[in-house]
């Protein structure tokens, strides 16, 4: 953990919050992502506002330390995790949740043992509505339109058009409770660093809890260093070329194994120079979209299909299949995000099975790209604007909820009960299988501290991620538009970007030629672009000037 010494106090102002959708990403050049349903560029506009102070608890000392963006890294859980709360959280009444969901629907709470410890210690119930990742967004917009918001509410602000508009009406402004070092009586609340408060603010206002992921969800690409090392293959590129040489040696369709499971085409494009989302010189932004490279890099992710060289069936499987890929040998590469490391031990893996990382080479030759670096925010918690008379012992829940790694309360909420959720392998808990199914509550998606890099009984992955972040992290390329609101955006970024999207896949599938690109870009600027393009440049200055 950082030194307490380094506590600042955040009182730069902002300007509105807001969000593009998935299209829009597709439409900045980041056509291609997957990321646990996470979000991606976030926006703003107009007005000040204070942030909630940076207070970091020191209270659990890492194993590694994190430095200019590097998450904190542990190499086993503490012995004895320090109890850091002295009494249930709340005002002892019930509190209702709407929440998403990656995986399947855990048992009911009479069949739960978790769920009723998880009451029992919480002084309370939580009634959870468990949606899955593909009905939430309609099941959002219903209990919006219905008013029918319980307490607490999971919200991705790239996927909801006029989201500043939606808080000020439905959502609870927490301003006066969490802003500047009003956020010290909720000490975990305080320990999330700043940036990921950013996405909380609208209109100079608080209207929510961020779930913080820092430089985990930028994307890169994994390989399987056992099989490069018993293929006697370099994990390392010079070029460009290179990756195509790569994955031509790993592929072999006569053994049923293809070099990838899509196409990484962010990762070729940090290749070639180009920009995450946008660039911006004096002010002025120009999308990733219109970069000069933009064709070189989808010629290079043609060929790869062309050649073979990316598994057949890439466009129809979903990430679980493509992840199954990686742990059977079928695809040996895989783009994915710095958070989806440790999400591989739920699967079937072997005693050899081994990750690492690919750093991105200089498209050219003569030195190492620089990656892309994702949102520091995974999604926020709203608390409902008919909850607002509870807004502090709700508060107090949520504090409670993002107690940070070490502590007995993060044991609980992540291993549940030893001898039932899981088990301790020296001091690390080891989840049962009816653990893996009963403690799937998304509490994770509630409230939660800083990511840490850990994996029980895994130093050595715990070591490696770390190392392969400290290479990447610090040089990666931020978004400039990152906290940056575009109405455009948010009503007709998804409309447009799709049509990017769509022609990116039919450009690499060969249906359409690279030198399409071109058009198609330039209708997105005309049916939209340019006018994101001034709403986020008006919303930079008026940053730029508090």
């Amino acid at each position: 953990m950082k030194d307490p010494t380094t506590r600042r106090r955040i009182t730069r102002r902002h300007v509105l919050q807001g969000g593009l959708g998935v299209g829009a990403l597709a439409a900045l050049g980041l056509a291609g992502c997957s990321n646990e349903g996470r979000g991606g560029a976030m926006a703003t506009s107009g007005g000040p506002g204070e942030l909630p102070a940076y207070i970091p608890f020191d209270g659990v000392p890492a194993d590694l330390t994190g430095s200019d963006g590097v998450s904190d890294t542990m190499l086993a859980y503490p012995e004895d995790p320090v109890t850091v709360t002295d009494r249930p959280p709340g005002d002892g009444r019930d509190v209702g949740v709407f929440a998403l969901t990656h995986t399947p629907v855990p048992p009911a709470l009479g069949r739960n043992a978790y769920w009723q410890a998880l009451h029992e210690r919480l002084g309370f119930g939580l009634d959870i509505a468990l949606v899955p990742s593909g009905d939430f967004a309609d099941r959002f917009q219903t209990a919006v339109a219905g008013d029918q918001l319980p307490d607490l509410v999971t919200v991705f602000p790239e996927s909801v058009p006029g989201l500043p508009g939606l808080l000020a009406e439905r959502a609870t402004d927490l301003t006066d409770l969490l802003a500047g070092d009003a956020v010290e009586q909720f000490p975990f609340l305080a320990n999330i660093p700043s940036e990921s408060w950013q996405a909380t603010m609208y209109g100079g206002r608080i209207f929510g809890v961020p779930v913080p992921r820092g430089a985990q969800t930028s994307e890169v690409l994994f390989f399987r260093a056992d099989m490069l090392e018993a293929e006697g293959l370099a994990p390392e590129l010079g070029s460009a070329e290179d990756l195509h040489t790569l994955c031509t040696e790993l592929t072999s369709p006569a053994a049923s194994r293809w070099a990838l499971g899509h196409v990484p085409m962010p990762f070729i494009r940090q290749m070639f120079g180009i920009p995450n989302g946008w660039a911006e010189d004096g002010g002025s932004l120009t999308s990733a979209n219109e970069h000069e490279r933009q064709e070189e890099a989808l010629e290079l992710g043609r060929r790869l299909v062309a050649d073979g060289l990316v598994h057949p069936d890439a466009l129809s499987a979903n990430i679980t299949q493509r992840k199954t890929w990686v742990v059977n040998g079928t695809t040996p590469l895989r783009p994915d995000t710095f958070s989806a490391w440790s999400a591989f031990s739920e699967y079937p893996i072997g005693e050899d099975f081994r990750l690492d990382v690919l750093a991105p080479p200089l498209a050219d030759g003569g030195g190492q790209a620089a990656i892309w670096r994702g949102s520091p925010t995974h999604n926020i918690t709203v608390i409902s604007a008919r909850s607002a008379d509870r807004a502090e012992p709700l508060l107090e829940v949520l504090n409670h909820l993002a107690a940070p790694f070490g502590s007995s309360e993060h044991l609980f909420k992540t291993y549940g009960v030893e001898g039932v959720h899981h088990e301790l392998q020296g001091t690390d808990p080891v989840l049962t299988e009816r653990g893996r199914s009963e403690i799937q509550l998304s509490l994770r998606y509630l409230a939660e501290g800083p990511w840490v890099n850990y994996l029980a009984g895994e130093p050595d992955v715990a070591r490696a991620q770390h190392d392969a972040q400290s290479d990447l992290v610090p040089a990666a390329v931020p978004d400039p538009t990152e906290g940056l609101y575009s109405e455009t955006a948010s009503r007709r970024g998804n409309q447009i970007g799709t049509a990017l999207a769509d022609l990116e896949t039919d450009i690499l599938q060969g249906r359409e030629p690279v030198s399409a690109w071109a058009e198609a870009v330039a209708t997105w600027t005309s049916e939209g672009g340019d006018d994101i393009r001034a709403e986020l440049e008006e919303a930079l200055a008026a940053a730029e000037d508090r």
